[in-house]
C-alpha cells in the first residue's frame, strides 16, 4: 500500500469531473485506488512513467481499456499525472498533481502539464516540508 495525496487543485478538477461525467469520474478514482494498492508495481496499460519529466512522474491512463477501467473505450482520453516524493527516511508517497483531457492535443498535451504537475508537487512539498520530490532527470535521484 502506498499513501496517495491529492493536490488541492487536482481535487477541484476531480470534483468538477464528478458533476460533469460520473462514470468517467469513477474510472479516475479507480485508477487512483490502483496507485494506492499497487504503488510502483502498477504498470501498462494503467500507468506509465513520464520520460520527459525531471521528477519521478507517472501518467495514469483512462484509455485504453484495462482491468481497472474496462469500459474506457472512447474519449475523453484522460491522463492523470502523479509523482513520488520521499522523506528523510526514504518513505515514499504519491502526490496526484493534475488531470486533463488529451483527446485533441495528443502527446502535445504533456509539456505544459508536466511543468504544471512538477510545480504542484513542489507546492505540496512546501506544505509538507518533510517530503521532497524524487528527481530522476537533471540531477541525482533522491
Amino acid at each position: 500500500m502506498v499513501d496517495v495525496h491529492l493536490h488541492p487543485l487536482f481535487s477541484r478538477w476531480l470534483d468538477e469531473l464528478e458533476k460533469h461525467d460520473f462514470d468517467v469520474w469513477a474510472e479516475v478514482l479507480a485508477l487512483i485506488n490502483a496507485v494506492q494498492e499497487f504503488g510502483r508495481a502498477l504498470g501498462d496499460p494503467e500507468c506509465h512513467p513520464v520520460v520527459v519529466a525531471r521528477y519521478d512522474l507517472h501518467a495514469l491512463r483512462r484509455t485504453p481499456p484495462s482491468v481497472t477501467t474496462p469500459y474506457a473505450q472512447a474519449p475523453p482520453i484522460l491522463r492523470v499525472l502523479f509523482g513520488f516524493v520521499s522523506d528523510d527516511e526514504h518513505r515514499e508517497v504519491a502526490v496526484v498533481a493534475i488531470g486533463g483531457d488529451k483527446t485533441t492535443l495528443g502527446n502535445a498535451w504533456y509539456p505544459a502539464n508536466v511543468t504544471q504537475a512538477e510545480a504542484r508537487i513542489d507546492q505540496w512539498c512546501q506544505q509538507n516540508p518533510t517530503y521532497r520530490p524524487i528527481i530522476v532527470r537533471g540531477g541525482s535521484r533522491r
